[in-house]
């Protein structure tokens, strides 16, 4: 059926594809993922996903190992630059539960860190993680000022090291 994809008379539009894709609709409505970045929202959906090559035909064509994930909302920087692509693109990470059911996809993963990490705090502390860690390593967190705490190390309390008491 023709004009499930085209305009009568017209080529394939972004919104006819948007009409099907909603998962990526809805990302590119809420600003996130690489369909949203600067360099790929204002293209037409057919520059990169062009069809009428047959049945078999990939459609998607994505290089994992080339891929600037800085197009994404998501920058990777410390740890997370050097781990496997899978370790977080994982259908148990995707909250959106239509996304989770796509086959091999990269979509769907919040950026807030507790979507991927355990809340090692379990709750006690700020949800920004990063207003105390880094991406660089869990421990130290050099962002962590005890005298903002409710604990103020005072006297021999400020010379012994955090392992000590927070085993």
């Amino acid at each position: 059926n023709c004009t499930q994809c085209h305009d009568l008379g017209n080529k394939v539009t972004n919104t006819k594809c948007l009409d099907c894709h909603k998962e990526i609709k809805e990302l590119l409505n809420k600003g996130r993922g690489y369909h949203s970045s600067s360099q790929v929202k204002q293209k037409e959906c057919i520059e990169c996903h062009s069809e009428h090559h047959g049945r078999k035909f990939e459609m998607i064509r994505f290089d994992e190992k080339n891929f600037d994930h800085n197009q994404t909302s998501y920058v990777l920087d410390g740890k997370h630059k050097v781990i496997d692509c899978r370790d977080c693109h994982k259908p148990d990470l995707i909250e959106n539960t239509a996304i989770r059911k796509l086959e091999k996809t990269f979509l769907g993963l919040q950026d807030k860190c507790i979507s991927c990490h355990q809340d090692f705090h379990q709750g006690t502390l700020d949800k920004d993680c990063k207003k105390c860690h880094n991406t660089e390593a869990f421990r130290p967190a050099p962002g962590f000022d005890h005298n903002k705490s409710d604990f103020k190390l005072k006297g021999g309390h400020s010379k012994v090291e955090c392992k000590e008491c927070h085993e």
